[in-house]
């Protein structure tokens, strides 16, 4: 597998880095599927263990390019996660998308995504004004914007927050008042602002999903205790023409080898058969 380091600078002049990996007989007067990767929240383009490492070199082997780049704001790409919103991510994957597709070498008939947790939520939301050929989406995080699940997520991100305030968030208050109460919110080692929830409350997840028609695979751990089952069912259900899948014992990042080789290997023969 070759590495071509690549950038992308935005109008407000963040700079996004990523790497487009391809076969390593790669020559630019052929043209090759192309795979974009949209990595989840919080994470990057190399993922948990390496995971879309060993995911780019799967299907470099089977003479696919993949393209791999951190949203602003996570890795090395510019920008501070603290103001990260699923708008400005909305925005960076179409530019992303739009990057690739003048590429000479891309093969524009045969251009997919792959959207791992909140990436396939960004996938969700843009694939029918875009259009990608066809997507995978591993564990998208569809039910995360669930007024009720944001109350929960509320709980958990600011309940810390509140203490310091020698205040409690109780079953009495409103996931609006909850996410009012504080500003921002230490998530791991790196803060990040309310108008994350904000911004997220507004997204309308199924709805886009029932506007793209092109073919989409789900694919979820039946151990993951981050994205459950009836949410992806549900977004199955919304899409005129997916299909859902769940791996035995896997987690929400794949954290197996095994579980890894049995998602790459569908999702190889998926992007073959369409």
């Amino acid at each position: 597998m070759k590495y071509i380091y690549s950038q992308i600078k935005k109008e407000d002049g963040i700079i996004l880095r990523g790497v487009i990996n391809t076969p390593d007989d790669f020559t630019e007067d052929k043209k090759y599927p192309t795979v974009i990767i949209y990595h989840g929240f919080g994470g990057d383009r190399n993922g948990s263990s390496f995971f879309r490492v060993q995911n780019a070199r799967y299907l470099t082997d089977r003479g696919y390019i993949v393209v791999r780049f951190d949203f602003s704001g996570t890795c090395e790409s510019d920008g501070d996660f603290y103001d990260m919103t699923v708008s400005r991510e909305e925005k960076e994957a179409e530019l992303i998308h739009e990057f690739v597709k003048i590429k000479a070498y891309v093969d524009k008939d045969r251009l997919y995504w792959v959207g791992h947790s909140l990436g396939g939520v960004i996938a969700t939301l843009k694939a029918h004004k875009l259009k990608p050929k066809a997507m995978c989406l591993l564990a998208p995080a569809s039910d995360m914007n669930n007024p009720d699940y944001i109350k929960v997520m509320a709980k958990t991100m600011f309940e810390g927050e509140m203490r310091k305030k020698k205040s409690e968030i109780d079953g009495r208050k409103t996931y609006a008042e909850i996410i009012r109460s504080v500003e921002d919110v230490d998530i791991g080692g790196v803060k990040l602002h309310k108008n994350f929830l904000i911004d997220f409350l507004k997204k309308n997840i199924y709805g886009a999903a029932e506007k793209y028609k092109g073919r989409v695979l789900i694919l979820r751990g039946d151990a993951d205790d981050l994205v459950f089952n009836d949410a992806n069912e549900k977004l199955q259900k919304a899409y005129p023409n997916a299909d859902y899948q769940q791996i035995q014992g896997a987690d929400h990042s794949f954290k197996n080898e095994d579980h890894r080789m049995i998602v790459f290997e569908k999702m190889y023969k998926f992007f073959e058969e369409n």
